[in-house]
Parts: structure tokens; C-alpha cells; sequence
């Protein structure tokens, strides 16, 4: 878990204490009542899940099974409809951000010394995302260094990725769809309500099916207290997000804390534990998974490899939940994630250090969210 703040059972997914207090009130008879309540306050007010009472009941109503992804542009869709599961909140429940407040890093007080975030610079401008805002959102929309990005993070799959918005001369704006495919997150775009997955690096539904948005490199996942040490007079996105949300709660501490999943995937990969981070890259037919632990073992911290033409140089920066890619093939699509997600979307994927699918790898230790 993260190590600074203050652990709170999985929240906008999942919460096993609450769903046994919901259980209790089931059988006391008010059940019932109070869901279709919890259900009336979701449907309507989408935005905003409020944090408590009936409404945090609502914020963890979890409906299984597949869910038909109603009010989204599904015209092309890559993935099995079938297998797309509602995550509990409905579309924008996780509200993302977009031109988010930011203040000077040495103004953030909310942030402790290893507290996590995603550090991105662009054109001389650098800015940091705090994984316990990520946490809540799920996507910033934003622009550095003349660039609109979105940074993305979801806390089922513990991913990362920053992305040029700009596809075809078109600038999109995404919000979380309430969806998941493969336990990952899908977003959609404001445009046309597409769907758009993460770890599938692509549009997987509405008029740009199958393509990618440009993957940025220039990005690193690392500890606060590092990142101002090397960036003392960058920006960081402020807790003043205009949602209110306990930030310095952990929601998925005991999420991250096992080898358990709350959602199914398509396919498993023994060749690491479900949990093991990995860093993902695929470059034309390629997909590749770096696993964190053998960055942190090489010289210096330091990986070198190959794809293609294209090197591939990955830096590991004081414990093994700071990585940074520092090199990179230009059509790369890079995502930093858990290794069930990456080899449930890429079951083809080549896993550096292992010649064959099955091989054994040695256990990993899980990252502090």
C-alpha cells in the first residue's frame, strides 16, 4: 500500500466491509429500498457520487456479469461485447479532470515524500499527477508544453499512460465510461462517445476503431520527494479538483495487497505472478513486457534492449515503483502496468528474460500504490 497514507478498503470499485454491511441490511429487510434508492441517486446524478450515507451505498453497487455499453457509439467494436462488465459507478460516476488547478510542487502540502505520481515534461514544461488524485479520476485532461495529454490511471490494472490527444486533426477530451474490458479501464471520447481502452492502446469502437493515439515517452512514475529534486520548480494538479473526494485515503489498499481480482480477464499467463509490474511497449507487431524487478537488477538500474530498429532503454529510480522509459522506438505505445492486464490484452506478448509462454519466472513483489 501506499506508505503515507492512510489505508482505506477498495473504493470506487469495490469494498468488502461495505458489502457485508449491505448484506446485513438486506436481511434486516431495508435492502431493497435502500438500493433502488442508491440506484435512483446514480442514474440521477452521474457526475458527482457523494461520500456518504445512501449515497457512498451507491458508489459500491456493483451489477455483474456483461453489460451492453448503452450510450456509447458502438459501430466497429473490436472487443466481445460479452465481456465487457459494468465497474459500478455509470458513465462519468469517475469523474475525470480536465484543465485541472495545479500549484508550485513546493506549495504541495498534501503530498508527503513517497507519495506517487506521474511526472511528465513536454517542451520544457513539467508537470506532476498524484496517484491519490489518479486514484479518483482515472484521466486528466490537460496541456503541457503546447501539448493537450491526458494522463490515465487505472487502479484495477495499477497502469499508466500519457497520451497525445490529437488524432487526425482532431483534439478529443475522455471521460471514464464506467466499463471495464479485461479489468481495465475504457475511456470515451467527448466527440463521438467512442470507446477507448488503455491497455488495448487503441479506439475499439465509433469512427477511429483500431487506431492509436501517439504514446508519449516522456514520462516517469516516482516518488514525490524525487521528482522535486530533480524538478523544483514544476507544477503539480492540486487536491482543489472541484469533487469532493478523501485524498488522502488509499481506496484499493487491499486490492493491491493480494494476487485477487474483482474483475474476470480473457486469458491468464503464468509466467509471472498476476501482480508482478511490468513496463509494456509494443512497436509495430511487437509487444514486449519489461518486468520492474529485473530493471532494478540490471547495472545501475538500468535496462537496454531492442525492438526492432528502435532501442529501448528503461530506468529504475529507487525502488521498484519509480521507472521512467528513457528510450523508446517513435511509433512506441508504452503503458506501465500490472502483468495480468498486459498479457490479457497482448497474449502474444514476448516477455524479456523468458524465450517461451509457460517458462518460470521468479515471484515479485507488489508496488505500494
Amino acid at each position: 500500500m501506499q506508505d503515507d497514507e492512510r489505508p482505506n478498503p477498495p473504493g470506487p470499485y469495490w469494498s468488502r466491509g461495505r458489502v457485508l454491511l449491505a448484506g446485513v441490511i438486506l436481511i434486516a429487510g431495508l435492502g431493497p429500498i435502500l438500493a433502488a434508492a442508491a440506484y435512483t441517486w446514480h442514474v440521477g446524478f452521474p457526475q458527482e457520487p457523494a461520500p456518504s450515507g445512501i449515497k457512498q451505498f451507491s458508489r459500491v453497487w456493483h451489477w455483474p456479469g456483461p453489460a451492453p455499453p448503452v450510450g456509447f457509439d458502438t459501430d466497429n467494436f473490436l472487443i466481445p461485447a460479452d465481456q465487457v462488465r459494468r465497474g459500478g459507478p455509470p458513465k462519468d460516476g469517475i469523474p475525470a479532470l480536465t484543465d485541472p488547478q495545479t500549484v508550485p510542487v513546493a506549495k504541495a502540502d498534501f503530498m508527503l515524500p513517497k507519495s506517487r505520481l506521474v511526472g511528465i515534461t513536454i517542451n520544457g514544461e513539467s508537470r506532476a499527477y498524484p496517484i491519490k488524485i489518479l486514484s479518483w479520476h482515472e484521466c486528466v485532461n490537460d496541456v503541457v508544453g503546447g501539448v493537450p495529454v491526458a494522463v490515465i490511471y487505472c487502479p484495477l490494472c495499477d497502469s499508466v499512460s500519457v497520451v497525445d490527444r490529437r488524432l487526425d486533426g482532431q483534439t478529443f477530451e475522455f471521460g471514464v465510461s464506467g466499463l471495464l474490458f479485461n479489468s481495465n479501464v475504457l475511456l470515451y471520447d467527448r466527440t463521438d462517445h467512442a470507446l477507448w481502452s488503455q491497455i488495448g492502446l487503441k479506439a475499439v469502437s465509433g469512427p477511429n476503431a483500431g487506431k492509436a493515439l501517439r504514446h508519449l515517452g516522456t514520462w516517469r512514475l516516482t516518488r514525490f520527494e524525487l521528482w522535486t529534486r530533480d524538478h523544483p520548480d514544476s507544477s503539480i494538479v492540486s487536491t482543489a479538483t472541484g469533487h469532493d473526494r478523501d485524498y488522502l485515503n488509499n481506496p484499493y489498499a487491499m486490492y493491491h495487497s493480494d494476487n485477487k481480482l474483482m474483475f474476470p480477464v480473457a486469458s491468464r499467463d503464468d509466467r509471472l505472478p498476476v501482480k508482478a509490474s511490468i513496463v509494456g511497449i509494443k512497436s509495430g507487431n511487437v509487444a514486449r513486457a519489461y518486468q520492474i524487478d529485473l530493471i532494478i537488477g540490471s547495472p545501475d538500474g538500468k535496462l537496454l534492449d531492442r525492438i526492432g530498429d528502435g532501442a529501448v532503454e528503461l530506468i529504475a529510480e529507487a525502488g521498484r515503483d519509480s521507472v521512467r522509459v528513457s528510450a523508446a522506438p517513435d511509433d512506441a505505445l508504452v503503458v506501465y502496468t500490472y502483468w495480468f492486464a498486459w498479457a490479457a490484452f497482448h497474449p502474444d506478448t514476448e516477455l524479456y528474460g523468458h524465450s517461451a509462454r509457460g517458462a518460470p519466472a521468479a515471484a515479485a513483489t507488489q508496488p505500494a500504490p
